[in-house]
């Protein structure tokens, strides 16, 4: 299975207004077929303010620029039909400050504002957050102040309120009613206190539905290994940031240590990426890889156990570095011809990293045998010829500082994988493997 992190403002615009959309996704379908891809993760849809689309205003909506209710569910039909399934950003840890059930809240009413958490006489309104140090606890001119983890615009929900928790599953139905293939859950790890309370919470909240669902939990293996157990998937941070420092230190240790950890006997599939929204893109990691170093990067991806997931444009060698608070500059527009002035194109806003004639269109790289997107199409076909390495078993043969060799089995099939990290040509045990390259035998 191939999956696909798509930023639908980004991607493929269906009605000339420079914006992607539904209707633009529909018209990406061939491209996505020819990449491979099983499924589809769609970054937040819903309406919000905000150009994430993390904080949302009405869970019973879309973007107005994205389209309709209508158009939503023939997007779904056409990819459907094309046998690719689409899995929706879900958000379920705050909602956006102009959410009509915070608003009531402000205004008094009783109900609402037990929707949301209120600091009390005993709370510490100088509580910071683990990761960077900023504000929990955000301030109104009444004096009252409300939780909001991720910064003032998104109050968190309280999940101490039962009918918070039924609202929220109300949402996930009706979504699934509508064709939704899962949901990949925002901000997993935050939902209740503790890790025994998370997992009660998570246990209780996918009882009755199906379908894809992806975690994210930034933590320890354990942590992550006791949400795998519920969720089924769980994103791979740690795999993530590893291929990348391997292959840009050109030293294989603290890969390996990474697959010991994370890869090696779950339960559950674990789903390995290049770089998300969240983070610098591939070929902008540490400054900037090589475009060797990005094509080996994407063959360790695709030639480990788990799912492979590729953010948009990473296929591409797209540029952009992750910098706080201006996070968009890494969601530059889908450049799907040199020029980009083609039907399609998104221009939201000016790129920062990928503008026109940069060499990482789509239409200019289908023509190169040898350029990034070729490469990880020949990959992704290896791939899907190859399913049932998704849950294969991983024996290391070989695990020196620039060559890592590597046996993949499940009961009845097995392959050796061969990433020569060094700028010279290796052999091993008969391979003859190229300066960054990999092999399969």
């Amino acid at each position: 299975m191939i999956g696909y992190q798509i930023y639908v403002r980004s991607f493929r615009d269906g009605n000339l207004d420079g914006v992607g959309d539904f209707e633009g996704l529909k018209g990406a379908i061939p491209y996505l077929k020819e990449l491979g891809v099983d499924f589809v993760w769609l970054m937040p849809v819903f309406s919000s303010i905000s150009f994430h689309g993390y904080d949302v205003v009405d869970f019973y909506s879309f973007k107005a620029e994205y389209g309709s209710k209508k158009d939503f569910k023939e997007m779904i039909e056409a990819f459907h039909n094309n046998g690719i399934k689409v899995v929706l950003d879900f958000p379920i840890h705050h909602t956006s400050f102009l959410h009509m059930w915070f608003q009531k809240a402000l205004k008094g009413d009783s109900r609402y504002r037990d929707y949301y958490v209120w600091a009390s006489e005993k709370t510490d309104l100088d509580e910071r957050r683990e990761w960077d140090n900023e504000r929990i606890w955000h301030p109104l001119e009444d004096g009252r102040f409300y939780r909001g983890l991720f910064g003032p615009l998104s109050p968190d929900l309280n999940y101490d309120n039962p009918q918070v928790f039924e609202e929220m599953k109300k949402v996930a139905h009706h979504l699934l009613d509508m064709g939704v293939d899962g949901f990949r859950f925002d901000a997993a790890k935050h939902m209740r206190d503790t890790l025994e309370q998370n997992i009660r919470f998570w246990r209780y909240f996918l009882s009755d539905i199906e379908g894809i669902f992806l975690a994210e939990i930034w933590a320890e293996a354990r942590v992550v290994d006791e949400h795998g157990r519920i969720f089924g998937y769980m994103l791979n941070f740690d795999t993530s940031h590893c291929i990348k420092e391997a292959v840009w230190k050109e030293n294989f240790k603290v890969l390996i240590e990474s697959i010991e950890r994370a890869l090696v006997e779950k339960d559950y599939l674990p789903v390995n990426f290049t770089s998300n929204h969240d983070m610098s893109r591939l070929a902008s990691f540490e400054g900037g890889l090589s475009k060797e170093k990005v094509k080996l990067s994407l063959s360790i991806l695709f030639t480990l156990p788990g799912v492979p997931l590729i953010f948009y444009g990473d296929e591409l060698g797209m540029k952009g570095i992750y910098q706080k608070p201006n996070t968009e500059v890494v969601l530059d527009p889908f450049p799907w011809s040199e020029n980009m002035c083609v039907e399609g194109q998104t221009f939201w806003k000016w790129p920062a990293f990928n503008g026109p004639f940069s060499g990482v269109s789509a239409e200019y790289q289908k023509k190169d045998h040898n350029s990034i997107l070729s490469h990880t199409m020949r990959w992704a076909r290896f791939r899907r010829e190859n399913s049932w390495l998704d849950r294969a078993n991983i024996e290391f043969l070989c695990k020196e500082e620039k060559l890592l060799v590597y046996r993949l089995s499940d009961k009845e099939r097995s392959l050796k994988v061969f990433h020569n990290l060094s700028n010279e040509e290796v052999m091993f045990e008969g391979v003859r493997v190229q300066p960054y390259s990999t092999e399969v035998v």
